[in-house]
């Protein structure tokens, strides 16, 4: 990287008492880092480093589509927060996991970690900023780890557990894993459907039929008829970015790099330059059996920022140690044990509404965790009164999508954008965000 005008810090915090380590990139704010907040910000999964947040969404400094080379991100949010990137659970990105028997993960351990890890930087290592205002976020699985750490933030500073009580705001989800009564399949389902790239049939029988609702859970109970259709479905979308539905499906390439082939030989594409729906979000599996996952096609490119992030020298400048020789985008279920909550974060929500400041954000282009379903928990699990009506925003005097107020939370929808919001329409999303800051 070139010559920075902001502080930029990146190490390893050990959870004490185990051989854990947490790996962090903070990027000081650009504008007054004393006092402008915090956003700390993970990643999805679960297993997903964080360093794609930092390297290809809202860093400073972000590989495009289609690149080579970094180039300056205009819309970096280091520009309106010092913005702080967590590798989690440890075993992930640059995470260490020294002893498999202490990384048996679920959901409420996963924010115990991550809380401990916290309380550890803003204790030891920017006890500096200890008064900014923080909010927690994160996009995708990190609909979970979210509201899970806010929760337990919360609890630490209502009883008073430690001389420094983080100054928390509120929290900021994108595209979140949420309520698996209504994300992931269902909602995929129906996003496939009202964008025509499945038949009134197939929708009709599934419908009718299969209960799609914790998915995650209870796929396994379908009817042998339900998972033929669920087959076909499959198959009729296999082509197409889940991530972004308008989006360029990228190709698999063919890599001279001798590493890089030998990874996509031993583990079936799973450290190849791109990666799968089920490498980024394997909380959606379809069906679990390896047929189907041959189904899902690798579309989003990423080639430079494993080059990249697989250097020594990077290693090096990032203060990763000699004992840590590989980055991953994403552990495989095979590399991570966790142990997923059927209850999802949903409940959280209610608990946090009177207290936070809430943001839910979702690209209406993403077929993972689509609009559909985000729609659905706000609108009609939590229903919450609508105190500003939905109504369009504008950035560059283009549409940048919707927005609508329910006291203290803002739910927006980002036009244009899939999954990783911030990475494919960065003005967009950066002007959601800010705005939430700044009301």
């Amino acid at each position: 990287m070139p010559d920075l005008s902001f502080g930029l810090y990146s190490g390893l915090l050990p959870i004490a008492g185990t051989s854990k380590q947490l790996h962090y990139v903070a990027a000081l704010s650009q504008g007054d880092w004393t006092s402008d907040p915090i956003i700390l910000w993970f990643n999805g999964g679960p297993g997903c480093s964080s360093m794609l947040g930092w390297t290809q969404e809202h860093g400073p400094y972000v590989v495009e589509d289609g690149q080579t080379q970094f180039g300056v991100n205009q819309y970096s949010w280091n520009k309106m927060a010092t913005v702080i990137y967590f590798d989690s659970p440890a075993g992930v990105g640059y995470s260490i996991c020294g002893d498999q028997k202490e990384c048996q993960f679920d959901d409420n351990n996963t924010a115990d970690d991550n809380l401990a890890a916290f309380l550890t930087l803003m204790t030891e290592k920017l006890p500096q900023l200890q008064g900014n205002p923080l909010y927690i976020a994160g996009e995708s699985y990190a609909g979970i780890y979210v509201p899970k750490l806010a929760q337990k933030i919360d609890d630490y500073i209502v009883n008073k557990k430690g001389p420094y009580l983080p100054n928390m705001k509120g929290i900021i989800v994108g595209n979140p894993v949420t309520d698996h009564k209504v994300d992931g399949k269902p909602a995929q389902f129906e996003m496939a459907y009202w964008y025509g790239l499945i038949d009134d049939g197939l929708y009709n029988n599934v419908k009718a039929n299969c209960n799609l609702s914790y998915w995650d859970f209870d796929a396994g109970l379908l009817s042998a008829q339900c998972k033929n259709w669920l087959n076909t479905f499959n198959s009729l979308i296999s082509n197409v970015n889940h991530y972004d539905f308008l989006g360029k499906c990228y190709v698999e390439p063919q890599p001279s790099n001798q590493f890089i082939q030998s990874k996509l030989q031993s583990r079936q594409l799973q450290d190849a330059p791109f990666f799968t729906v089920s490498d980024y979000t394997p909380f959606d599996s379809p069906l679990t059996a390896p047929k189907e996952l041959q189904l899902i096609p690798p579309c989003v490119y990423a080639l430079p920022v494993y080059y990249y992030l697989n250097t020594r020298a990077v290693m090096d400048a990032l203060h990763i140690p000699q004992t840590v020789t590989k980055w991953d985008f994403c552990l495989d279920k095979g590399d991570l044990s966790y142990t997923r909550g059927r209850e999802g974060s949903i409940a959280i929500y209610p608990l946090l509404k009177d207290k936070y400041k809430i943001l839910v954000y979702s690209g209406d282009t993403d077929g993972v965790v689509p609009t559909y379903g985000t729609k659905a928990w706000v609108g009609e699990t939590l229903a919450w009164p609508v105190t500003k009506k939905y109504a369009q925003f504008f950035v560059d005097g283009q549409v940048g999508g919707y927005s609508e107020q329910r006291g203290n939370m803002v739910y927006a929808t980002i036009h244009g954008a899939g999954h990783m919001a911030a990475q494919w329409r960065r003005s967009y999303t950066y002007t959601v965000v800010k705005g939430f800051l700044t009301q």
